[in-house]
């Protein structure tokens, strides 16, 4: 029979210490102890460390009131089924109330920013409303102005023509005799006007009044029917408003009345 390896023999001998071998590898060893006698002194060692492997164990320790509760129920003061202290169930609640604080704190979060977004919408749409009736005020007053336009240009006689590099506009005398005067400007800054001259002659101008354009750019001016005489120079320049006493800016347009 082939003899073992050491290591081989030195596991057998382990196992034969811990009595963990079936009958026959029991056997093989019992054979070998008496062909070698010096492996009597392994085995002696294997057996004496096999005999220390239980007390080497620590030994349980049981929680204090596992303990309390065992020796209570021994002496009949508790009943088996009898519950503990809520202590989980409080932590429970500990932990829902937390939970509750941080879901309310996020409500509250989400209205303060949902009120702040609606009040925005609510401004932007008073925006809105404000361009929408400026816009519609505006297309009102071009709509009129057309019309106005319209019958003067059909009904009525042009008696000067004014001209220059600021603009050009049109006098007209109208069916009862009023002056009307139609110019074609771009749009001023809210804190200035047009105004109309008369000068007669070498005398000072006079002021003939002041006025506006629309977004179009086109403005309308009534004069009544002795201002503007046949040789009547008319001139229009920006002035601050309402209106100066006497021209302070340049000459936009000029022109004679015929």
């Amino acid at each position: 029979m082939e003899q073992p390896s050491e290591e081989e023999i030195t596991e057998l001998l382990t196992a034969y210490a811990l009595d963990a071998l079936d009958p026959s590898e029991r056997t093989r060893v019992q054979r070998l102890l008496t062909e070698r006698p010096e492996l009597q002194q392994m085995l002696t060692e294997l057996r004496a460390a096999a005999d220390l492997l239980p007390h080497s164990l620590d030994r349980p320790v049981l929680p204090p009131e596992l303990r309390q509760r065992t020796i209570d129920y021994a002496v009949g003061r508790r009943r088996r089924n009898e519950q503990g202290p809520p202590i989980a169930l409080s932590r429970r609640w500990s932990l829902l109330r937390v939970a509750w604080s941080s879901v309310t704190t996020v409500l509250f979060i989400g209205l303060v920013v949902a009120m702040v977004y609606l009040n925005s919408l609510r401004q932007e749409l008073s925006l809105a409303i404000q361009e929408r009736d400026r816009a519609q005020a505006l297309a009102a007053t071009v709509q009129a102005s057309a019309r106005q336009l319209a019958t003067l240009f059909t009904s009525s006689e042009p008696v000067a023509t004014l001209a220059g590099d600021g603009g050009q506009g049109v006098v007209f005398r109208d069916t009862t005799g009023q002056i009307v005067v139609v110019a074609v400007l771009p749009p001023l800054p809210a804190d200035q006007v047009y105004q109309l001259w008369l000068i007669e002659g070498e005398t000072a101008p006079v002021s003939g009044g002041v006025f506006t354009v629309d977004v179009s750019g086109y403005g309308l001016l009534r004069l009544p029917t002795t201002s503007a005489m046949s040789g009547t120079t008319l001139a229009v320049t920006a002035e601050p408003a309402p209106g100066s006493p006497g021209p302070t800016g340049t000459i936009l347009m000029i022109g004679k009345v015929t």
